[in-house]
C-alpha cells in the first residue's frame, strides 16, 4: 500500500449500503451513472486472484445484493460490471481490489474515463 490512505480500508461507516463479514457495498465517490457502486473485500487486497473462496463468494452475494437494491431505488435498464486487476495505469491511486456495478440508463451512453484506461482529448 502507498502512503496515502486508502479509502476502501478507511471508508466512514455511515456510506455502507450493505456489509457482511468478508465485503461491503459502498457509493462510488465519482460516480459514472446515477447509483454507481463499488463492492469491496474488507481485507486488503489488489487482485481478483488473491481473494479467497469465502470472500469470492461474499463479494458475489454482495454483488447481487447491490443490483437488486439498484434495481428497486433506481429502475436501471441495465449493469455495466467490471473491475481492473493489478496496477495497471498511471497515478492509479488506489490498488484496492473493488468492483463497480454501474447501472445503465435508456439513451444514456456510458462515459468510461482514465480509471479503465481510456483517455480522451479532454483530459
Amino acid at each position: 500500500m502507498t502512503d496515502k490512505k486508502c479509502p476502501y480500508c478507511e471508508f466512514d461507516e455511515f456510506d455502507i449500503i450493505d456489509k457482511n463479514d468478508f465485503g461491503a457495498i459502498l457509493p462510488e465517490q465519482n460516480p459514472l451513472s446515477k447509483g454507481h457502486s463499488v463492492i469491496i473485500p474488507l481485507r486488503h487486497i489488489s487482485s481478483f486472484f488473491d481473494v479467497t473462496e469465502k470472500e469470492r463468494k461474499s463479494l458475489s452475494t454482495l454483488l447481487e445484493l447491490a443490483r437488486n437494491e439498484l434495481k428497486l431505488r433506481h429502475h436501471p435498464e441495465g449493469f455495466h460490471i467490471a473491475f481492473n486487476d493489478g496496477h495497471v495505469f498511471d497515478g492509479e491511486e488506489n490498488s484496492h481490489f473493488h468492483i463497480h456495478i454501474i447501472p445503465r440508463y435508456k439513451d444514456q451512453p456510458l462515459k468510461l474515463d482514465k480509471r479503465w484506461g481510456i483517455v480522451t482529448d479532454n483530459e
